[in-house]
């Protein structure tokens, strides 16, 4: 098995945060997917936590087939003194969403829609694997929820048990190196104007970088162009495409300074097209509006497992009702 994390190191992890926040989900059934890399332990967070049963979905992926994510599952699974996980392949299973106390908003379960919720029972929840500001109304039929009283809470990435908000900037980082670029002494544009900039406007900051450019104005952009090594994208509410030339006209930008890359970590982009113009990017694939380009899990076990640890608590608090608390984010109840 390829993995690249230790997966004691990453049980080690899990334990640390489901101690500190106190996570127990036993007597509860959780549905959740079943990824590649990291993704595998997304069913043995709550397995670890005490859930009577686990269910799991996955398919075929950019990232790597079904099987294969079934099978790192399972030797992590080997690894522990926990029971059997009920794997299904495929977009819909019935039965699964039947039993379900809590459901995750995972891609492999997306949309939870009301063909999907409609089987749910009384009481399921939905904890989101992100910060309530971040709702995206294309995951989940948030009307529908409120009309069947199903509880749906985003996750504080950045209460003080966690701070996994702050993992933004190292892979930032992180991605940048990757790019070929060192930060230190870049002249920088980020593109933004939400928390998502300001914790990568502090992390290139930390590693002195010679000047940067924080702003979601093309003007600003176009007049600081000239020497600037690398744009770093991650306007999170920006919807339209950045490769179209309809508001951030690469075209023009190339016309002043031949030398600058893109980096994106949120976005609209069309790789292809900005390959075209003779502009170095990264990564070297499409962006999606409001979708990370690379995740936590880019970075390692920490945010990552730390992240999913706290969608879990916030679950657990939803069904006992205890929501008065800074983690927890309700949505809807």
């Amino acid at each position: 098995m390829n993995q690249r994390f230790n997966i004691n190191r990453a049980e080690n992890i899990i334990n640390q945060f489901s101690k500190t926040l106190d996570l127990s989900l036993v007597g509860y059934s959780v549905l959740t997917e079943v990824g590649t890399g990291l993704y595998s332990f997304m069913p043995i967070i709550p397995l670890m936590a005490g859930a009577k049963k686990v269910m799991a979905w996955t398919q075929d992926s950019i990232y790597g087939s079904a099987e294969s994510a079934i099978h790192q599952c399972r030797n992590i699974l080997a690894s522990t003194d926990n029971t059997e996980i009920d794997f299904h392949v495929g977009p819909l299973n019935v039965d699964h969403l039947k039993q379900a106390d809590v459901i995750t908003n995972s891609a492999f379960l997306r949309p939870l829609d009301k063909e999907k919720l409609k089987h749910t029972k009384c009481g399921v929840v939905i904890p989101l694997m992100y910060e309530k500001w971040e709702f995206r109304a294309s995951d989940i039929d948030i009307e529908y929820c409120r009309k069947r009283g199903i509880k749906v809470a985003g996750t504080n990435e950045r209460h003080p048990f966690l701070q996994i908000f702050q993992y933004v900037g190292p892979l930032a980082i992180k991605m940048v190196f990757e790019a070929g670029y060192e930060v230190y002494k870049n002249k920088i544009v980020i593109w933004s104007n939400d928390v998502f900039g300001d914790v990568i406007f502090n992390a290139f900051k930390s590693l002195n970088a010679r000047e940067i450019i924080k702003t979601t104005n093309f003007n600003d952009v176009r007049h600081s162009i000239g020497g600037v090594d690398f744009i770093f994208i991650a306007d999170y509410n920006e919807v339209r495409s950045y490769s179209d030339n309809s508001f951030f006209n690469l075209s023009e930008l190339k016309s002043i300074n031949q030398d600058f890359g893109v980096v994106h970590l949120y976005g609209s982009i069309d790789f292809e097209q900005v390959v075209n113009l003779n502009i170095p990017i990264f990564p070297r694939k499409n962006g999606f509006a409001r979708k990370m380009s690379f995740t936590l899990s880019h970075l390692g076990l920490v945010p990552f497992l730390g992240l999913q640890v706290g969608c879990f608590k916030v679950g657990e608090m939803l069904l006992s009702g205890n929501v008065d608390n800074d983690l927890s984010q309700l949505i809807c109840s």
